[in-house]
Order: structure tokens, then C-alpha cells, then sequence
């Protein structure tokens, strides 16, 4: 059964506040077998390899990264891994993780800034029993609900709905869940769901994204490393939507023998289930008729986030878009077809 500990940490931005400007030293040029050399640089993710990393990992097996100039080391994330703290530190180049981190982080003066997105749509949910009743968000009014304390869609939802959830700290696993048909809880619908249905339950899904309050997944770096290398960002940001494109539009096979060979939990049909849902739920490339695409942030989007996240009472400072998202880098037209 998976137990994942994804915890936001915007809880432990004071952290950072020492020390943010460390670690600012140029990447390192590598020979190649090729014969050519690569600048070396790190992506940090946020929990043990995946399906929800597939295209980065794509980006790398497939030689993205390599023909784009790069010589990419993604590292893999645990329990204890804050990656905007290795970002901000200078202890990795880029890291992942949702925008409301970013936001956050930025509204307490932390220089943390989105180039890109790898999800559209966030893929945290409230997963429920068919026979709970519920059927949309209003049905949640008084229920207690077992999720991340702190966790900003909670309150966000609250005010949307005008309705009141009882939350109970997370214990990261099922048993409860699978225990009480009336039990709600947080989970990734490319995730919990499929080890629920395993044990007989009639898993449904509230997708946070369907509730007013629409976060994206997004790879992120400092201010500084922007400023000072550009062209590695926009190399690193081109590489890894066409590793996105890649992944949820063909062929995963030489990326999740490498996912699974670094997290062997990872079993063939769980990684098809993932692979499915982020189909399924239109992760990654959202709503092609609202202007979704895979890699963009909407501005207007990111507007109406922060001051979600303002009315909850989350940022300390005002911020703008431009405080959080650098979106030079992404590319205007499709990613090139993968090759042969």
C-alpha cells in the first residue's frame, strides 16, 4: 500500500531566509562520450522516482536534455526533502513542486521563481466511497477530512463553497479509509486510488483543479540563477516539455525502466494506472480551449491564485505575477515530434 509524505513546505520557509544567495557557483562544463561538452546541472523532485516525473526522466532517456547542451542529474526526493530549500541554497539548479509553494515562499521574500509547468492541472484530490453520497464540493459541508495540515486548497475550498470540513492530520496510509465508507481523504488521483480499488473500494475523486482553486505543478529556480544563466533555463525549461509531450503522448517504456529501476515499488501496472489518470484527468496539457498547453502558466490563472492565497491569509507581502513566474523561456510553438 503507498504511503507518501508530499507535505507542502511552506511551513518551513523560515529557513531560508539565511543563506539564499549561497551556493551561486557556474555549473560545470562535462566532456561527453560524444566528444561534446555539457553543462551540468541538477533537478531536484520531490518524492521517490514516479509516473508524476515521467517526463523528465523521458527527457533524459530519450537524449533531450543531451542534444539541448545539458548534462541533467535528477535527484530523487524522500520524506525529509524540502527542494525549495536546495533551490533557494543554491544545493540544486531547479526543483519541483506546486505553484502555491512558489507563491508562498515568494510572498515571505524567499526568490524562488516558476519557468515552467509539468502539470496544468494539480492532481491532488479528495477521494471519497460512492456510497458517502457526495457528489461535489457542497457535499463536504461538515465532514471531516483526513489531509496535510496546513494544506491552502482546505481553506480555499471552505471559502469558495461557503462550507465548513473538519480536517484530521494525514497518517499517509488507507486503512481508515478502506474501514469507513462515510471517510474522506486527501490523495494524488494517480496514486491512492488505484491501491483503494485493489482492496474492493468504490473510490471517487473530487480533482482540486474542479473547485475554483486550480494550482499548477511547476519546475521552478532562484532569481539569481535566471539572471546569470538564462541560456541553461531555457534549454532545461525546452527539454523538459518535449519530455512531457513525450511521455503522456507516446511511448514510456525506456522512462519507467528507468523510474522503476530506481524505485522498484514502482510495478509495470501501477505505472499504467498513473500514466492513464494523468490522461485521463487532462494533467498535463489542461484545457487546449481555455489556452492550456503543456509548459504554460496562465497569467490571469496565477492572478487569481495568489489572491486565494492572500485572502487565506498565506502571504506576508503583496505580490505580483512577475514576483513568481519568468515565462521567457518557454517555448512558443510545440515541442518537435519524438524521434525515431
Amino acid at each position: 500500500m503507498a504511503k507518501r509524505s508530499r507535505t507542502s513546505w511552506r511551513h518551513l520557509l523560515p529557513w531560508l531566509v539565511v543563506g539564499v544567495a549561497a551556493g551561486c557557483a557556474k555549473p560545470a562544463a562535462t566532456p561527453d562520450a560524444d566528444g561534446h561538452t555539457r553543462v551540468r546541472v541538477s533537478l531536484q523532485t520531490d518524492w521517490f522516482a514516479q509516473p508524476e516525473h515521467g517526463g523528465f526522466y523521458e527527457a533524459l532517456v530519450k537524449g533531450y536534455y543531451r542534444d539541448a547542451g545539458l548534462d541533467v542529474e535528477i535527484r530523487q526526493g524522500a520524506p525529509a526533502t524540502i527542494p525549495g530549500q536546495l533551490v533557494a541554497t543554491g544545493q540544486a539548479d531547479f526543483a519541483i513542486g506546486s505553484s502555491n509553494d512558489v507563491v508562498v515562499g515568494a510572498g515571505r521574500g524567499i526568490p524562488l521563481v516558476m519557468v515552467g509547468a509539468f502539470m496544468e492541472r494539480d492532481p491532488q484530490a479528495l477521494m471519497y466511497h460512492a456510497e458517502s453520497g457526495i457528489r461535489s464540493f457542497k457535499d463536504l459541508d461538515g465532514r471531516k477530512i483526513m489531509a496535510v495540515p496546513g494544506t491552502p486548497f482546505i481553506d480555499v475550498i471552505e471559502k469558495i463553497y461557503g462550507i465548513r470540513m473538519s480536517v484530521i492530520p494525514t497518517d499517509f496510509g488507507m486503512g481508515r479509509f478502506l474501514g469507513d465508507k462515510n471517510f474522506v481523504q486527501q490523495c494524488f488521483v494517480t496514486n491512492e486510488p488505484y491501491y483503494v480499488r485493489m482492496h474492493g473500494a468504490d473510490a471517487r475523486v473530487l480533482l482540486v483543479s474542479d473547485s475554483g482553486f486550480s494550482p499548477y505543478r511547476v519546475f521552478f529556480t532562484r532569481r539569481s540563477f535566471i539572471a546569470e544563466h538564462p541560456d541553461i533555463v531555457r534549454a532545461f525549461t525546452a527539454a523538459s516539455i518535449r519530455g512531457w509531450r513525450d511521455y503522456v503522448g507516446g511511448d514510456q517504456a525506456a522512462a519507467n525502466a528507468l523510474i522503476a529501476s530506481l524505485n522498484p515499488k514502482m510495478d509495470p501496472t501501477f505505472m499504467n494506472f498513473s500514466v492513464q489518470a494523468m490522461r485521463d484527468y487532462h494533467l498535463i496539457g489542461g484545457d487546449p480551449a481555455a489556452g492550456d498547453a503543456p509548459g504554460r502558466l496562465d497569467r490571469e490563472r496565477l492572478g487569481t491564485l495568489i489572491k486565494q492565497l492572500t485572502a487565506i491569509g498565506l502571504l506576508e507581502h503583496p505580490l505580483a505575477v512577475d514576483d513568481v513566474l519568468d515565462d521567457r523561456f518557454i517555448p512558443a510553438e510545440p515541442a518537435p515530434a519524438p524521434r525515431p
